[in-house]
Order: C-alpha cells, then sequence, then structure tokens
C-alpha cells in the first residue's frame, strides 16, 4: 500500500499545499461534504422539475435541470472508495480484502434504511398495486429496473440504488479480473489497473450509444441497468487506481514519454503530481481550476445539447453527451479531493459542519425526500408541474432533514454499531500465555505457539469500512 503523494516542487510553478493525508487508506473527509453536494443537487433536481420551474426557459431552469449529475457523483464515489481496497491489494500483490466481507458490509448499509422507507412507501402510496407477494418482492430486492412500470410512486429515485447494488454484486468480480491482468512489477499492475478502468468507461458510453438508439436490440429498461453506467463508475475506479500509484516512480500514469524525467530533467524521484503532464495536472488535481472547469461542463450540459430538460426522450447524440460530460464533471470535482495536492478551497468549503452533517445523512436525505415531496403536494394542497419552486424547496428539505437524521441515529447508526460489536467478538486477540523458564518447549509447541501468538487480526480498514465506523461517508451511492 503506498503511502501519502508528496509534491514535487516544479520549476515554474508554485508547489500545492499541504497534500492530503494518505490518500491510498486514510479518512477523506471531504468527500463525506460532497456527499451532501450531491445529494441537494439530486433534491432540488426533483423539486424543479415537479414544481414545473425545469420546463420554463430561462437558464436557470436547464442548469437545476441536470443537477441529477449527482448521481454521476455518488456512482464515482463509490467506484473510488470501494474498488480502493483492490486496486492496492492488487498492485501491491497482497492478498484481495474478503468478498464474503465487504458485500456483508455493503448489506448491512443500504438495506435497513432503504427496507423502511419501502415499507412507509408502499403500504402509503402504492397499496392498491400489491397483488401478491412478487409485487412486493421486487422493490423490496432492488430489482424494480428489471420490470417495466415497476418504480413505485414515492420511491422513483431508487433505480439509481437499485443499479448500485448491482455495481456492489459485480464489483468483486471486476476486481478478480483485474487482479489476473497481472504485471511483473507494482507499476506494470498499476498501468493493466488503470486500462481495467478506462475500459469500463468506454464501455459505459458504448452501452449508452447503443441503448439510446432508435433501432437498439435493447429493452428500454436497459439505459437503467449497471453497463449504462459503468462510465461514471468507472471514474471512480480510474481515481482508485491513481490513489494507489506506486509511490517513487518514475513513470507517469498517464502519457510515460511526457513524464519530466523522460525529457532530461534529471529528477529522479517523481511522483503522482510531477510525472503527470502539465496540462492533466491543472485539469486533474488543481482544486480551484478543476471546480470552475466542471461549472462550466455543468453550464453547457443546461443547454440542448444535452438533451432536453423533462422526460422526453433524447436521441443517442444527445444521451453519450450528457454522460460524457456528467463523466468529466465528477472527474473534476472528485479528483482534487483525492489527489496529491490539499484540495484548496473546494475541500475547505466542503469541511463545513453543515455540510459534514449533511453528508453523514445524506443516505437518508437521498431516500426520503420523494416522500416528502409527496406529502407536500397531498397534505398541503400544492399542484403539480404549477407550484412556487422555492415554497417547495423549502419544505421538503424541512420535512426531509429531520426524517433522515432519525433515520441515520435511528437504523443505520445502529446497525453499524451491531455489526462492529458482532464482528469484535468473532475475532479476538491472541492471548498470551507466559510459559515458566524452566518449562521444556516441545517441537508441537514450538510450531504453534508463535503462530498463535502472532495470529494477525484483520487487515486495516480501508477507506469504505472506516467511513462507516466514522459516521458512513460511503454509502452510496450513491451511492445514491
Amino acid at each position: 500500500m503506498s503511502g501519502p503523494v508528496r509534491p514535487v516542487p516544479i520549476s515554474g510553478e508554485a508547489r500545492p499545499s499541504a497534500p492530503n493525508t494518505d490518500r491510498s487508506g486514510g479518512w477523506l473527509p471531504a468527500l463525506e461534504g460532497l456527499r451532501a453536494v450531491a445529494v441537494l443537487g439530486v433534491v432540488v433536481h426533483h423539486v424543479s422539475f415537479l414544481s414545473g420551474f425545469t420546463n420554463s426557459f430561462g437558464r436557470l431552469g436547464g442548469l437545476l435541470a441536470r443537477l441529477d449529475v449527482g448521481v454521476a457523483l455518488f456512482f464515482a464515489l463509490s467506484g473510488f472508495l470501494l474498488y480502493r481496497p483492490f486496486a492496492v491489494a492488487a498492485i501491491s500483490a497482497h492478498p484481495q480484502p474478503s468478498v464474503r466481507r465487504y458485500l456483508w458490509h455493503r448489506a448491512l448499509r443500504i438495506l435497513p434504511g432503504y427496507w423502511a422507507m419501502a415499507v412507509v412507501a408502499l403500504l402509503w402510496l402504492n397499496i392498491d398495486y400489491l397483488r401478491s407477494l412478487w409485487d412486493w418482492a421486487i422493490p423490496l430486492l432492488l430489482a424494480q429496473i428489471y420490470q417495466p412500470l415497476r418504480l413505485p410512486v414515492g420511491m422513483e429515485q431508487t433505480w439509481s440504488l437499485a443499479t448500485e447494488a448491482t455495481f456492489y454484486l459485480a464489483l468483486p468480480l471486476i476486481a478478480v479480473f483485474g487482479r489476473r491482468l497481472g504485471g511483473r512489477t507494482p507499476l506494470g499492475r498499476a498501468r493493466r489497473q488503470l486500462a481495467l478502468g478506462v475500459a469500463l468507461v468506454l464501455a459505459g458510453l458504448a452501452w449508452n450509444a447503443n441503448a439510446h438508439g432508435t433501432d437498439s436490440p435493447l429493452p428500454g429498461l436497459a439505459v437503467l441497468w449497471l453497463p449504462a453506467f459503468l462510465d461514471w463508475f468507472g471514474v471512480g475506479v480510474v481515481l482508485a487506481v491513481l490513489a494507489s500509484w506506486p509511490a517513487s516512480t518514475t513513470s507517469s500514469p498517464f502519457l510515460p514519454h511526457l513524464a519530466p524525467g523522460a525529457s532530461g530533467s534529471g529528477r529522479r524521484e517523481e511522483d503522482l503530481w510531477s510525472a503527470t503532464p502539465r496540462g492533466l495536472r491543472v485539469f486533474t488535481f488543481a482544486p480551484g481550476t478543476s471546480w470552475l472547469i466542471a461549472g462550466a461542463l455543468l453550464w453547457i450540459a443546461s443547454t440542448p445539447i444535452a438533451g432536453p430538460r423533462g422526460v422526453e426522450p433524447a436521441t443517442a447524440i444527445e444521451s453519450v453527451t450528457e454522460h460524457l460530460v456528467f463523466l468529466l464533471v465528477a472527474w473534476c470535482v472528485i479528483a482534487p479531493l483525492v489527489g496529491p495536492g490539499s484540495g484548496g478551497v473546494p475541500r475547505a468549503l466542503l469541511l463545513q459542519p453543515v455540510l459534514r452533517f449533511l453528508g453523514r445523512i445524506s443516505y437518508g436525505i437521498f431516500l426520503w425526500h420523494l416522500l416528502a415531496l409527496e406529502a407536500c403536494f397531498r397534505l398541503l394542497g400544492f399542484t403539480r408541474m404549477d407550484s412556487s419552486f422555492w415554497v417547495l424547496l423549502t419544505l421538503t428539505l424541512a420535512l426531509t432533514i429531520p426524517v433522515a437524521a432519525g433515520s441515520y441515529y435511528l437504523i443505520e447508526w445502529p446497525t453499524q454499531r451491531l455489526r462492529r460489536y458482532v464482528e469484535s467478538r468473532r475475532v479476538r486477540p491472541p492471548v498470551r500465555v507466559p510459559v515458566p523458564q524452566t518449562a521444556a518447549v516441545g517441537p508441537a509447541e514450538q510450531t504453534t505457539l508463535p503462530a498463535r501468538l502472532v495470529l494477525a487480526p484483520d487487515a486495516p480498514e480501508t477507506q469504505h469500512q472506516r467511513g462507516d465506523r466514522h459516521e458512513q461517508q460511503t454509502g452510496r451511492d450513491r451511492d445514491e
């Protein structure tokens, strides 16, 4: 596992301030704040659409229509946080993380809170449509994206959770495939892991181009399946590999022949920052510039180039354009926070207590906000597609945040505490048994006693496991 990457001063450039601590395995609290930004974007997007503001002729309506980019941020964060321990293990040739433990953690992370929300939504808004056990099983098992017209009222946003759950299941297989790509050295293995991430991105774009085509053989719901979003997850996988890049290498992860040392500069100790070409370095790791680029891309996406604002079907070109723009936005937003620099002003903003709290309960906000919107419409007499955007947004947040906090402190947090307690009872530290000095140690004891004394506990917590302990940074997906 590589340590923190410390930027090397480059002639003519200011060295970035203190680097992020332990990018390969450390706790990155700014990502918690980013989850708040992503989920608030999703909430604003839905309120804007259901209030009718999205269909206004102003550019602001078009911009709010693209705030579903929050889903891309959630997917990319999941790809980064969840693939990173697998990338570290593959590059360093260490044993792969336990798949059973990984899947168990993911299930406990998303299912209890989701089931609580689903029961409320199904009983309150969908009870007339639940005529069989199968009608209950489909949403409870997150299979609603595989059956036509199976997105229950008040749960429409959970299509992305179903897609993310599929990614959870597919990730160990992706990791096994990536590991079998091999490589004789850490650098060789890292390059092949990077190629895997790029392949996922290209596969997602290709699937979208095919699924949105007028003569596509794929079913209509194929645009909601995992392959349609491999590009967004792939962004996170690429960043996970870069964050795990072997330290003190003299080769760029992007274009080896453009590495500074390759041009005869004489620099022998290169890192991820100095080994990256200047243009890509600014585009990837300069926080202010990178976030400004993300804002410009989002502004471009608010134009018709990325397709219609509402539910009208987009052309294949428009769909791929939107996916590509959202992919670049996710890269520009996340890369500075996990790269070798300090994260600058964006990181400082994301560390604000309010955003970190909202990020902590972001999964609950994601789950419950459409039910809060439905409550506003049904209980307060609001009209769909013809309501005050600002009033509806204020009331929706006022209802959602307390419920999300309750979901976190009453369901999510106790579940994680119980899980950690059960695991701590299963894995007990070895007990050193003192052996009298006069006692002779037999051959069998000579073999077994040291084994007991050096019995290693579980591997150090990875980012996504530590995120659960530090009040749920991950979850996704965002997951999400």
